[in-house]
């Protein structure tokens, strides 16, 4: 049970030089970058307590599973500590959420200047670029109704480990529900960080197409 790190958008484009004023394709930098910003203030600093968290609770797991039910009360004492743990996830998912939410805000700030876009490739290399943080934004919600039913799951199958006359089938049932549920997770990952690699190379591309003068590092 494990959460495999997240893809951000990419902060690392430094604007050097620009036209006296600002024109639309600035005005999309400066929505573009502060979008990145907030993700890497917000939506990075929760994967690393996320990954610990897991990692604590799959301890638990294990040593649960090396208990007998003449342990019953030290069984229910780890149960509960994961149990415990799972509410944390839940509050950091919902942060990261909303770090995805408030970047997906700031990025939308810039349709406006999107819609003024006129002259080929840009404002087709533009487009490209919504749709791709548009695919990204989608497959987050996917992501994350998925990751809120593994800790449903989670949350179930320690509430069973509490259970003193617990029997192997029901608890093998759980066990599989909760591992197909974690392998539906690991391919909505992937495709989240598809699709962010998919918005970072357009990001890219409309820049070295723009009249903006970009560094990528």
């Amino acid at each position: 049970m494990s959460k495999t790190k997240l893809a951000t958008i990419g902060v690392g484009s430094i604007l050097l030089l620009t036209a006296c004023g600002e024109n639309a394709t600035e005005t999309i930098y400066d929505h573009l970058e502060n979008a990145a910003q907030i993700e890497k203030e917000g939506f990075e600093v929760q994967q690393e307590p996320l990954v610990q968290a897991e990692e604590h609770e799959a301890d638990l797991y294990n040593q649960i599973m090396e208990l007998d039910m003449e342990q019953f009360e030290e069984i229910v004492s780890l149960a509960d500590e994961a149990i415990a743990s799972i509410e944390t996830r839940r509050e950091l998912s919902a942060n990261e959420k909303q770090s995805i939410e408030e970047g997906y805000e700031e990025f939308s700030a810039a349709n406006e200047a999107f819609a003024a876009l006129e002259e080929e490739p840009l404002a087709e290399l533009g487009q490209t670029l919504k749709e791709a943080m548009e695919a990204r934004y989608e497959s987050y919600q996917k992501l994350h109704e998925v990751y809120a039913e593994t800790l449903d799951l989670d949350e179930q199958l320690y509430n069973l480990l509490k259970t003193e006359d617990l029997d192997v089938e029901t608890l093998t049932n759980q066990v599989e529900e909760t591992n197909a549920k974690y392998e539906e997770f690991q391919e909505a990952t992937d495709l989240f960080n598809e699709h962010t690699n998919t918005y970072n190379d357009a990001k890219q591309a409309f820049y070295e197409a723009s009249d903006l003068d970009v560094r990528f590092e």
